[in-house]
């Protein structure tokens, strides 16, 4: 694996297959310490800031320049040039203003759209926390360099490509890179293999990615452009700028319009000259035709038919860079979409709860709190004891939060936009929950935690044990894979009773979960059972012994409200839309 540090190309290990005594001596960094202040000042000179490169910052100068670059442009700039000579001031003037109001319309829409760029960069400026001289510094981001050690939570952007060194339930959301909707599990002991894609590298976490869940402590081994989503960057850089079909058209109409004017300008002067007209008298008039038939307008009305498809993109917050690019999005005939994010929206939601030996359906999307609970036709009241005992489960047993900080109008308590602090699917359990009036930061007042089995791979489920109000014992909750919670369960709430779990009914309930599978539903299980006392010593083979099974959930990262209506307008305008994922 090679990098490039101060235009050297330098061989690097492959991290992920080190352990981490390995990945240390390389670095020569201690987890503890972290880095001194020398070493950091040289390797900010051998490898340079963390931040992914800039191509050459465009001047306001240079985008007026760029304006008077096109052929037409330069055809009629000729013609300003030619009309002064001829003494014809009036259409010299007339043609240079319109030549400069075009420059300006242009000068304008593009100069607005690289400021708010800019604008968008500085809004994304990270931060993170560094062990540096034995002590956690909070630093931007820019300033790490290979070889510090990193702290990561739950709700921080990974700020650089890192090694991990311990890790406690962490989990990270690697949809901007890998385009997987769901979290992935790291871990920290080496892996096998050398060519493993990012989303394999299990023990390794990325720049740009997010941390849903759990704690981690990483070694930087790759900032800038080095790292992963710096390389994808490198490749953009070399994508070469092409003239957009409108740009082909219009050089080739003006190339064409010279050609024919020069012919047949040459051909009224030979005429008039073999009349016997005096040849200065010709040439002088065979000018003036060239002038005069050139479409000095053209320019100025596509440059505001642009100006005006720039401004509707704007109205659809669409930052348009290049005003010819507008023309190009209407010659495209494929469209190729990313799917996590951008079909759909990256939220997600419980669409079905089965509870109590019924189905109860859940509108709403996403992290939006407007929704209800509807059981065929008829709404389904929060106060139904089945659908709250399986929602105060989910919300108990759940490590994310909402985030209500900057609240949107109209609901009483919604969520910022992309208020969930932590795992997505958790966070689809308290937006349900949250709908039923069912809050995690009350829930947790009244059943304070005092225990906790964290969620691993290998076990598929999470237990955590509450106090009871008054001192009436201790709530054990329990979620995770279906198959994982039924095999534990032994009995099941329905019907406002507690029932023995009979083989028939698991056979139903296995049906059940297969039948939600198959429509596409992340399904989860909930259990629970109370216990009388609790020393803090029981572990999971007494904890999760003896489970009453309380429901069942059925989640989904549903499509963006307004994709179908925009699939079906492609199809109309005869553009093909493919799903890349």
């Amino acid at each position: 694996m090679k990098t490039s540090t101060g235009g050297r190309n330098l061989t690097l290990p492959y991290w992920h297959n080190l352990t981490r005594d390995e990945v240390l001596g390389y670095w020569q960094s201690d987890p503890e310490q972290g880095l001194s202040p020398v070493v950091v000042k040289r390797r900010l000179k051998q490898f340079g800031y963390n931040h992914l490169r800039e191509g050459k910052r465009v001047s306001a100068y240079a985008i007026f320049l760029s304006q008077f670059q096109d052929f037409m442009v330069v055809v009629l700039l000729v013609a300003v040039l030619l009309s002064g000579l001829l003494g014809q001031w009036d259409d010299a003037f007339t043609i240079l203003a319109i030549v400069v109001i075009n420059a300006f319309l242009g000068f304008i829409q593009e100069y607005r759209a690289e400021r708010s760029l800019e604008a968008l960069k500085q809004l994304g400026a990270p931060q993170a926390r560094c062990r540096r001289m034995g002590e956690v510094r909070g630093l931007p981001a820019s300033e790490l360099v290979p070889g510090d050690i990193i702290e990561l939570e739950p709700g921080d952007r990974v700020p650089a490509d890192g090694r991990l060194l311990f890790v406690n339930n962490l989990e990270c959301d690697e949809a901007p890179l890998t385009g997987e909707s769901l979290p992935t599990g790291k871990i920290s002991e080496p892996l096998t293999g050398r060519d493993l894609q990012p989303g394999d590298q299990r023990n390794m976490v990325f720049a740009g990615t997010s941390v849903t869940r759990g704690k981690g402590l990483a070694i930087v081994v790759a900032t800038g452009m080095n790292t992963q989503i710096g390389r994808i960057a490198g490749m953009l850089e070399r994508v070469k700028d092409e003239a957009t079909p409108l740009q082909q058209r219009l050089a080739h109409l003006g190339q064409w319009l010279v050609a024919v004017c020069l012919f047949l300008c040459l051909l009224v002067v030979l005429l008039g000259i073999w009349r016997g007209e005096p040849v200065i008298n010709m040439i002088m008039a065979g000018i003036s035709l060239a002038v005069a038939a050139i479409p000095e307008g053209l320019p100025a009305i596509v440059t505001v038919a642009l100006a005006l498809g720039v401004q509707r993109m704007i109205r659809r917050r669409a930052v348009v860079r290049k005003l010819p690019a507008v023309e190009t999005l209407g010659c495209a005939t494929v469209v190729c979409s990313d799917k996590t994010g951008t079909l759909t929206k990256n939220e997600m939601t419980v669409q079905e709860i089965y509870v109590n030996a019924g189905r109860i359906m859940v509108t709403g999307k996403g992290y939006d709190l407007g929704g209800e609970f509807r059981k065929g036709n008829k709404r389904v009241g929060p106060d139904d004891e089945h659908l709250r005992q399986a929602l105060t489960i989910a919300a108990l047993c759940n490590n994310s939060r909402l985030d209500r900080r900057k609240p949107n109008k109209g609901l009483s308590n919604p969520l910022s936009p992309g208020g969930i602090l932590g795992d997505p699917t958790e966070g689809a359990l308290l937006v349900a929950a949250a709908k039923a009036g069912i809050w995690p930061e009350e829930l947790q007042r009244k059943y304070p935690r005092v225990y906790e089995i964290p969620f691993e791979a290998e076990r598929k489920r999470m237990t955590t044990v509450h106090g009871c109000p008054g001192g009436g014992g201790y709530l054990v909750c329990t979620k995770g894979a279906p198959d994982v919670v039924l095999e534990l369960a032994t009995k099941i709430y329905e019907r406002g009773v507690v029932q023995t779990l009979t083989s028939e009914r698991k056979k139903e309930l296995q049906g059940i979960i297969a039948d939600m599978a198959g429509r596409a539903l992340r399904v989860l299980a909930v259990a629970g059972r109370l216990l009388p006392e609790f020393s803090g010593n029981e572990g999971e083979d007494v904890l999760e012994r003896e489970l009453v099974l309380v429901g069942l959930f059925g989640m989904i990262d549903p499509p963006r409200a307004e994709v179908p209506a925009a699939i079906e307008r492609c199809h109309r305008a005869g553009i093909r839309v493919v799903m890349v994922t």
